[in-house]
């Protein structure tokens, strides 16, 4: 599947950082061993969330094939990673830095 096209404000600028549809994946158990992220649909902005133990919500994205996802109070997310990258490419690659840990992740397509 080719990548969705670029939103584009009323000046025709590229919002490359904007998307239209919410896909939502949770990775579970990832270990000192590492784990290369990635989606099997286009996303334009990912954002991931180390889960701590204290769950706030249950996310689930439109896009088909959405996974709920848990978002913590005592977890870590990371900024932001405007990007564009076409389903199943690297994203990156997470490792624990002892035991495991859960990795909720949210993308804009």
């Amino acid at each position: 599947m080719a990548v969705q096209p670029v939103l584009r404000d009323d000046n025709g600028l590229p919002l490359t950082d904007r998307g239209t549809e919410l896909f939502t994946k949770r990775f579970v158990g990832l270990s000192t061993s590492g784990l290369v992220i990635s989606v099997p649909v286009d996303v334009k902005e990912v954002l991931l969330h180390v889960e701590g133990s204290s769950v706030k919500a249950k996310i689930t994205g439109t896009v088909p094939g959405s996974e709920e996802i848990s978002w913590t109070s005592d977890g870590l997310t990371l900024p932001p990673l405007p990007l564009v990258k076409a389903g199943a490419e690297s994203i990156c690659t997470v490792t624990a830095p002892s035991g495991t840990l859960n990795i909720s992740l949210i993308a804009w397509r």
